[in-house]
């Protein structure tokens, strides 16, 4: 017995509006499905940020706020900081240095000293992957350091440790950081902390710090140790009113400042104009020291500009070497001074 014509219509009406309902329940389903994976990845992405460190580079030019995490080091034993033999490290900063061809000196010479090295470490070994002598100043509170350091070395590079110091406003310097608020004991225990991540450094550099480098009794403390230790000083001049090079010459601490920094705004351009300008300082003065940082525009000018520098006949030296010329001047300045009073 067959379906007759208006029975046969309804049969077709009814199939389409259950393939019609099918079809929206379908469509919600997946719907449901969506809202609950991006609400899972928002949640986890959430709470991933919330385990990282809100970090800034220097704060002396425009700030990029970045996320970065970092390995917080589990807490140090109680322990008295390190005593070190005094004749071992009277020198340390020499001992540790990257030596140059006696050639250079009769160049103008240029120190680039690059901050903020270990946590980002791909940027970090296109740093390292440079051909030519940098200063590379890294984190404390960075994972591989004596991996990525001794890489660093046997590439021909200088270190320095990047001491993370408080600074003003509320970004965050990193884990045992110098801070004004701490007792000297703490303090103490945070530096040497610092001072034990990885070897063979000549000295350090503020990491941020506008805050505690005019803060005159925290950095007696820890200058009181630099001097122990035989270690050089770089004041990277996030604040202008910064004592940590006055107050290393008076306890006779090798130190030296910065005249640029590179990146202060991140595009090729810019940072080419300011080597241009190191140049001309290096012409003028005989020598001119930037900071620059691992940003992919300060890579990718270092590569195109190091190339360029011998037909310019400019030299790329350790810091050191601008140190150790600093205090052979002062030497020569008070030899003849000495010489000009007994006559």
């Amino acid at each position: 017995m067959g379906l007759n014509k208006k029975d046969h219509s309804g049969v077709i009406t009814l199939w389409h509006y259950r393939k019609e309902v099918i079809s929206t329940i379908y469509l919600i389903l997946i719907a449901v499905a969506f809202g609950a994976i991006w609400q899972f990845y928002k949640d986890h992405s959430e709470s991933h940020k919330n385990k990282m460190a809100p970090l800034a580079f220097e704060e002396d030019h425009k700030i990029i706020d970045v996320v970065i995490a970092y390995h917080e080091p589990e807490p140090e034993p109680e322990t008295e900081p390190l005593q070190t033999n005094a004749k071992l490290v009277l020198d340390a900063w020499k001992a540790n240095a990257v030596q140059v061809a006696d050639y250079v000196d009769t160049l103008p010479q240029i120190s680039i000293v690059i901050d903020d090295l270990g946590l980002l470490q791909n940027k970090t070994l296109s740093i390292i992957n440079l051909k030519a002598p940098l200063t590379l100043s890294f984190l404390p509170y960075a994972n591989n350091l004596p991996n990525m350091t001794q890489m660093a070395k046997d590439r021909g590079h200088e270190l320095m440790i990047h001491l993370p110091m408080e600074p003003k406003g509320n970004m965050n310097p990193g884990p045992h950081a110098m801070r004004k608020n701490i007792t000297e004991k703490q303090l103490m225990k945070d530096l040497t902390f610092n001072l034990s991540q990885f070897e063979g450094y000549v000295g350090l550099n503020n990491h941020m710090g506008s805050s505690f480098t005019e803060y005159r009794q925290g950095l007696d403390v820890i200058l009181e140790e630099i001097h122990h230790r035989g270690l050089l000083v770089l004041d990277s001049k996030t604040s202008r009113k910064s004592l940590l090079a006055d107050m290393a010459t008076e306890k006779n601490i090798p130190n030296i400042s910065r005249d640029f920094f590179l990146d202060n705004e991140q595009n090729l351009p810019y940072i080419l104009g300011q080597l241009e300008k190191l140049e001309n300082m290096a012409y003028k003065n005989g020598h001119a020291i930037a900071i620059g940082h691992p940003y992919k525009e300060t890579i990718e000018a270092l590569s195109y500009w190091l190339p360029t520098l011998q037909k310019k006949g400019i030299a790329v030296v350790p810091l050191s070497h601008l140190v150790k010329r600093k205090y052979n001047h002062i030497l020569v300045v008070k030899k003849n001074d000495e010489n000009f009073a007994t006559h």
